[in-house]
């Protein structure tokens, strides 16, 4: 039995995260059940991380056993006729029996996309986030490298655990502005990566800094706000539509070109 690593990418809206779930349909669920189409047996697929109801993924990695029968070089397109539209299996080659998803994860990127103006978008609008009001980009360019570094990340996670369980390390979180389109419409697209993070980390420190670009805190407020520990010191959500997972790393794995 040859176990496989594969990369997912998928449309998130739809599905309550990845996780199976009593109450709402999964991404580790509809895999799970294309395997059982394929193969006729329950296989389980384990994934790098648990995103959230509406968060989408462009390289999501997971680990399972390879149906018997199936040749390594067809998995993907043998799994994918039996998967809806918005998920896909990129890519699957074969893994060391130990890999797992989770724990050997070296290192995540996660993306977040808004569009700024008072035209909402009908293009793209499950994956962005429209905000109509007047933001400073030059704000939240200064405050997102104060989270960069070591910190007890409690203020931005909407589970709070004391002590070390909250404790995170981000390798980087910037944001790259984009030009004007013809409605004049601005996007910004916010980079953020480390090897874990909290639930819903990410989405609060967009959130936040989406405050401080509306002028509601001001961009120094960060490491007082990291310091309370307390969810209720940071500012708002961003809402899950404009979160995707970009990639996963692993030891002795390369960067994306587009990220070197």
């Amino acid at each position: 039995m040859t176990q496989c690593k594969a990369i997912i990418e998928y449309d998130g809206a739809a599905y309550g995260g990845w996780q199976i779930q009593k109450n709402a349909p999964s991404i580790q669920e509809e895999l799970e059940k294309a395997l059982f189409h394929l193969s006729g047996e329950r296989i389980r697929v384990r994934g790098a991380g648990r995103t959230d109801a509406g968060v989408h993924a462009r390289g999501q990695v997971a680990a399972f056993t390879a149906p018997p029968g199936v040749p390594i070089e067809r998995l993907a397109r043998a799994i994918n006729s039996r998967l809806p539209d918005d998920i896909a299996v990129v890519s699957a080659v074969p893994a060391d029996d130990a890999f797992d998803p989770r724990r050997d994860c070296a290192l995540k990127q996660y993306s977040y996309s808004l569009s700024l103006g008072h035209i909402r978008p009908a293009l793209g609008r499950g994956q962005t986030w429209h905000v109509k009001w007047n933001v400073d980009a030059d704000r939240m360019l200064q405050a997102a490298p104060y989270f960069v570094g070591t910190h007890d990340f409690t203020s931005f996670a909407n589970r709070e655990r004391g002590g070390e369980d909250n404790i995170r390390t981000i390798e980087r979180c910037d944001l790259v502005v984009g030009m004007r389109d013809r409605a004049g419409r601005t996007r910004l697209d916010f980079r953020i990566e480390g090897r874990s993070f909290l639930y819903n980390m990410v989405r609060a420190i967009v959130g936040t800094l989406v405050d401080i670009g509306a002028g509601r805190l001001p961009p120094e407020a960060i490491p007082e706000i990291l310091e309370e520990k307390s969810r209720a010191a940071a500012g708002q959500s961003a809402p899950p539509r404009g979160l995707c997972l970009e990639w996963v790393l692993y030891p002795g794995d390369d960067r994306p070109a587009a990220d070197r």
